[in-house]
């Protein structure tokens, strides 16, 4: 009983440990005891980590970020998710942990193997990949449900009026995407590519065509100036 302290702030999830390995065990030994104490003190500060990540201000002043655009993750980062989301529109942000530069070239070394291009930031899926977002959504909490998605365009769709500025860097876009991104119809888009305008800049293993948002946005603002 030296090893169980009631005024511990983790003493309820110790005490569920404990009755879980009883009921596995039957009688505890010290070692036990001990293991059964640990367990509680972790899933403690798990639990206090969940409550914290789910707290209103959670987003720390800098996040790497796990964007879907078809089937592939962009991994990056950001100070301003919000400003960043509405350049990149990703279909979807998947997840977001406390990061910076370094944090974000610490992903990039740890999935360079996923790596669609040689210095890009966008990689192909796989179990450790998927694995690895669904731990840190689950540690740090879902995005911030504001953030600009293509999801969030079926309830308020741009317009061509409305572009948003340009991206903070070259990015990538499904045709689909980047149409629906600019205002721009998607047969419009096909005749530019059938006529030699518009050329994707990646195609991946899978057959996933990529285009660059610039060639986009120059397209269709040359549209409107000539209309």
């Amino acid at each position: 009983m030296d090893l169980i302290d009631p005024a511990d702030p983790a003493f309820m999830f110790i005490s569920a440990e404990l009755q879980r390995a009883r009921e596995e065990q039957g009688t505890l030994t010290m070692e036990g005891v001990r293991e059964a104490v640990d367990a509680g003190r972790r899933r403690f500060t798990e639990h206090e980590a969940h409550v914290a990540a789910s707290a209103p201000g959670r987003i720390p002043a800098s996040i790497v970020y796990y964007a879907r655009r078809a089937d592939l993750v962009k991994i990056g980062t950001t100070k301003a998710p919000h400003r960043r989301f509405a350049a990149l529109l990703p279909d979807e942000v998947l997840a977001w942990e406390p990061g910076g530069r370094q944090g974000e070239a610490a992903r990039h070394q740890q999935f360079r193997h996923l790596r669609l291009t040689s210095k890009g930031e966008y990689f192909r899926r796989d179990d450790s990949l998927n694995a690895h977002i669904t731990a840190i959504a689950e540690q740090f909490g879902p995005p911030d449900p504001t953030w600009p998605t293509l999801e969030g365009l079926e309830a308020k769709p741009f317009t061509a009026a409305v572009l948003p500025g340009p991206p903070l860097q070259p990015e990538l876009a499904t045709l689909k995407a980047a149409t629906r991104l600019f205002g721009i119809r998607y047969n419009t888009a096909q005749v530019w590519q059938h006529r030699g305008k518009l050329k994707p800049f990646v195609v991946d293993d899978g057959g996933i065509q990529l285009y660059l948002l610039s060639d986009l946005k120059s397209l269709a603002e040359g549209r409107r100036n000539v209309a």
